[in-house]
């Protein structure tokens, strides 16, 4: 008799965590209306953490970044010396303390009129403002983390 009592409790105990483990949906009515409302929950993900705007504006320079960026400064933005169609580039390292220290408006200058001496080209006219500035975002974070 214990063992069936036993065996009892610790299916309902089972059964109570599998029930609190998984997605809750509650659906509710306002007013009367025919419509309802479906919250769903999951204890695995932040629910203060909504995608941001500055997410979907790094996610865009991020493209630029790997279309027309990356050749030269690579993935990781180490630069360095590149031979590209008989020319010879010099990327700086974007994770360098120097480049740290340079202020954001010299990256947009860079970026918008290029810097001929080390082959890179002018940008302006080709890449919008905001996607220039975003590129900026996106080089101070992916490379130049503190």
């Amino acid at each position: 008799m214990k063992i069936l009592k036993l065996s009892l409790i610790f299916s309902a105990l089972a059964l109570f965590i599998f029930a609190c483990s998984e997605n809750k949906t509650a659906n509710t009515n306002t007013n009367g209306s025919n419509k309802s409302n479906i919250v769903v929950t999951n204890a695995d993900s932040p629910t203060n953490a909504p995608p941001t705007a500055a997410t979907d504006e790094l996610a865009s320079a991020k493209k630029i970044y790997s279309e027309k960026c990356v050749r030269c400064h690579k993935e990781d933005g180490s630069g360095g010396e590149t031979d590209i169609e008989g020319t010879k580039i010099k990327a700086p390292n974007f994770t360098s303390d120097r480049m740290k220290k340079k202020p954001d408006s010299e990256f947009i200058e860079t970026i918008e009129k290029g810097a001929t001496e080390d082959g890179m080209p002018a940008f302006k006219g080709k890449i919008s403002n905001d996607d220039i500035k975003n590129l900026v975002k996106l080089i101070r974070r992916d490379f130049q983390k503190q």
